[in-house]
C-alpha cells in the first residue's frame, strides 16, 4: 500500500492534470465563436458548446480548488524556543480566590450549578439545586457528576435525596 505522502503527491499530480486539461479545453471551447462564424452554427450546437464549457469550467473550478486546499505548508524556520523560567514558588491560592478559580474554568451550567453551592456555603441538598437553577434532575445528576469527576464536589446519599458538599480537593 502507498505511504500517504506518496498518495498526496499521486492526487496533487492527477489534480494538476485535469487542471491543465480542462484550462485547455476552455481556451479551444471559447475559441471555436471566434474561429468558426456562429451565423453557421446551428442552435443545438451552440447550446452544446455551452453546457460543455459549464462543465470545463466546474472541472477546472474543482481541481483548482483540490489543489489550493491542499497545500502542504513550508516547514516553518526553526526559531529557538526561549526557555521559560519556574515560577516562583508562592502562596497557592486559598477560600474565595481558589473558588473563583474554580468557577472561571467550568462551563457556563457547570458554574452556575457551582456558584449556587458556593453560596450555599459548600452544603446543599441535590433537590434545592434543582429548585435554585431550574434544571431537571437529570440534567442537575449530570452536572454533578462531571463535578464529582473533576474533584469539587462529592454527593453522599441523605434519604431521598443527595447531600452535595463542596470539596475542592486536587487531584
Amino acid at each position: 500500500m502507498a505511504q500517504p505522502d506518496e498518495l498526496v503527491h499521486r492526487t496533487r499530480f492527477l489534480a494538476e492534470t485535469v487542471l491543465v486539461g480542462a484550462a485547455i479545453l476552455l481556451i479551444l471551447l471559447v475559441a471555436i465563436p471566434f474561429v468558426v462564424p456562429h451565423q453557421s452554427l446551428p442552435e443545438p450546437i451552440i447550446v452544446f458548446v455551452s453546457l460543455f464549457i459549464l462543465i470545463a469550467a466546474l472541472v477546472a473550478g474543482t481541481a483548482a480548488a483540490y489543489l489550493f486546499m491542499s497545500r502542504v505548508p513550508a516547514a516553518p524556520p526553526s526559531v529557538p524556543v526561549p526557555a521559560v523560567a519556574p515560577l516562583a514558588p508562592g502562596p497557592a491560592p486559598t477560600g474565595p480566590e481558589l473558588e473563583d478559580l474554580v468557577l472561571r474554568l467550568l462551563d457556563g451550567d457547570e458554574r452556575r450549578l457551582m456558584r449556587v453551592i458556593v453560596e450555599s456555603r459548600g452544603d446543599i441538598f441535590q433537590r434545592d439545586l434543582v429548585t435554585a437553577t431550574a434544571f431537571s434532575d437529570a440534567k442537575v445528576s449530570r452536572l454533578l457528576d462531571r463535578l464529582e469527576e473533576r474533584g469539587l464536589v462529592i454527593r453522599e446519599r441523605q434519604g431521598m435525596t443527595n447531600r452535595v458538599r463542596l470539596t475542592l480537593r486536587q487531584k
